[in-house]
């Protein structure tokens, strides 16, 4: 057997917002290190589709984590069937576009709801699962670092998402248990979820320049920080950040 596919050999690891872009990406190169994948996502059809390119080496669980039923629905499923996590990848997010003099309620409650809410509750209900030695990564974004003009609201759950995760990471009941807490924020990453934005040139052409590297990122780079902190590789890592944005946030 081959390092690259004994890395996680052994592991049962959840992934929430596992059926596309970042999430999807993260749990198929998992499986490829070894790991078993609990995955999750809120669409019927392709979280099927998810299992079958699982196969044997992980399932998929459909549920939303907007929703306090579903967290607790899932992680009742990962206990009766795997006793315990060695790794949780919080990735779930979602992006409703809408400026500040046109929000109401209902957006506001959309994004807080998984990208707030959801992230916090999803950690809150796996740590009674999570083994010793077991590694938590959430992904952020760097506009939760740097800020994003016209995009306040997802910048600031985003900004939670840092903090949050930073935090836990050195808590002291945490760390008592020889768990791991770290962030990933990627930075501009071609994924379902901007397909918008890189389909406009115009769009594309500007963020590219504020870039230093002048591209888009693709979610199989993110899955490789995300890959690297669930590892023994990065056994001293914890209440870090690891950016993956072509060098944005020290732009």
């Amino acid at each position: 057997m081959d390092r690259a596919t004994s890395l996680l050999r052994g592991r049962v690891i959840f992934v929430s917002g596992a059926t596309s872009g970042i999430g999807r990406q993260t749990a198929l190169k998992l499986v490829e290190a070894g790991a078993y994948v609990v995955a999750s996502g809120r669409d019927s059809e392709r979280s099927k589709a998810l299992a079958d390119e699982l196969g044997a080496s992980g399932e998929c669980i459909k549920g939303d984590i907007a929703q306090q039923e579903d967290i607790d629905r899932m992680m009742k499923a990962v206990a009766a069937r795997h006793g315990a996590l060695n790794g949780l990848v919080i990735n779930a997010g979602v992006a409703p576009q809408t400026s500040l003099d046109a929000l109401d309620t209902e957006t506001y409650d959309q994004l807080m709801d998984v990208n707030v809410k959801g992230a916090t509750f999803t950690f809150a209900r796996a740590l009674p699962l999570l083994a010793k030695g077991a590694s938590c990564v959430f992904v952020g974004s760097v506009a939760g670092r740097k800020g994003q003009p016209g995009d306040a609201l997802y910048a600031g759950s985003k900004g939670f998402v840092r903090a949050f995760a930073r935090n836990l990471g050195t808590s002291p009941d945490v760390l008592r248990r020889g768990i791991r807490v770290n962030v990933v924020s990627p930075g501009p990453t071609e994924t379902p979820l901007t397909a918008r934005a890189t389909m406009d040139p115009a769009v594309r052409e500007y963020v590219e320049r504020l870039i230093p590297m002048h591209r888009w990122g693709n979610a199989s780079e993110v899955a490789d920080a995300i890959l690297f902190l669930l590892s023994d590789a990065s056994s001293f890592t914890t209440g870090a950040e690891i950016t993956v944005d072509g060098g944005m946030a020290h732009a």
